[in-house]
């Protein structure tokens, strides 16, 4: 058996570390299973042979210890701070996502322990890892499977309608984002169109609460990064426009100091004034290109900001509302 990663990612204003060591028989069997399906009789749809292969993997006993384990690290760190269902929640998720990503193509779904013990795992393998831990502790869980895009992703329930009707908040298992906010594309620049299939997991029914708090911050990156644009094309306008000017101004400046160097003191004199008024034009036009710039290097900030800290949507949502304070 490989050695296993000893886990540590960022979580809300800390850093989380979680070494828990599987039995190796455990590993070994897992690896070695046929997670194939033969199907006898063709009328059963294959969303519920689907549906049976993925639950088989999640639920499976031989992983018993190594859930208890694994669960017993984020239990003592959820007590520890305190934290509710819903910060939780997303420290189990923020736990998955941190695993490194790595496409499989068509290859077969890892059992969740080979997950854990190769600390490698592309949409299927995340997803089935990060159900399993939320079903485990009593949260109402999905699978959410895109057949045409050939996606994995997780469901966990929520008020009202959840994702497309689903009655879940969305969660994406291959990259650091909040729960509740689907991709706005996948890698290589794939787009979810497809309804999912829903996998029910488990019998929990704990839900998570803080959809508009996740809402509120994705329509402000999205918000943010539609001003950056309108506001990038305006500075390399603002730009265009003083270089133009400069160009003009140095051209004048150069054909007054002609004049003054050959003795012509009149033309000179009466060329400063209109030459004053174009450098002071030029210098207000500077003024506001730096403003502009200002602008958009605070908006820049806030972006990066909330892209960069993902795995913290408390603390995220209370920056928000300081940032927007005027």
């Amino acid at each position: 058996m490989p050695v296993p990663p000893v886990y540590a990612f960022p979580f809300q204003d800390r850093t989380v570390v979680v070494d828990v060591q599987p039995d190796a028989s455990v590993y070994a069997g897992a690896k070695s299973s046929d997670k194939s399906a033969r199907i006898y009789d063709h009328s059963i749809p294959e969303e519920e042979w689907r549906a049976g292969i993925y639950r088989a993997l999640i639920s499976d006993p031989g992983q018993d210890g190594f859930f208890s384990a694994l669960l017993a690290e984020f239990r003592s760190e959820r007590d520890l701070n305190r934290m509710d269902p819903d910060e939780y929640a997303e420290l189990l998720a923020v736990f998955v996502q941190s695993i490194p990503y790595e496409t499989q193509d068509e290859a077969s779904p890892r059992f969740p322990v080979e997950t854990y013990v190769e600390g490698v795992g592309d949409c299927d393998d995340k997803s089935l890892l990060l159900a399993a831990l939320l079903s485990r502790e009593g949260y109402r869980t999905a699978l959410l499977y895109f057949e045409p895009e050939r996606h994995m992703a997780v469901g966990v329930g929520c008020p009202g309608s959840g994702y497309l009707g689903s009655g879940y908040a969305y969660i994406e298992t291959t990259n650091v984002t909040l729960v509740g906010n689907p991709p706005r594309e996948l890698a290589g620049g794939t787009m979810l169109a497809s309804a999912p299939l829903v996998i029910s997991i488990g019998e929990g029914t704990l839900g998570y609460t803080r959809c508009s708090e996740t809402a509120e911050i994705d329509v402000a990156v999205a918000e943010m990064g539609k001003e950056l644009a309108a506001l990038g094309e305006e500075i390399r306008d603002r730009e265009r426009t003083l270089k133009e000017k400069r160009e003009l101004l140095d051209i004048e400046k150069a054909s007054m100091d002609m004049m003054r160097s050959r003795g012509d003191l009149a033309g000179y004199n009466m060329r400063v004034s209109a030459y004053n008024a174009r450098v002071e034009e030029y210098n207000q036009l500077r003024s506001g290109l730096l403003q502009t710039v200002e602008r958009y290097n605070r908006i820049a900030g806030a972006l990066n900001h909330l892209v960069s800290h993902q795995y913290d949507r408390k603390g995220l949502h209370a920056w928000l509302s300081s940032y927007r304070e005027p």
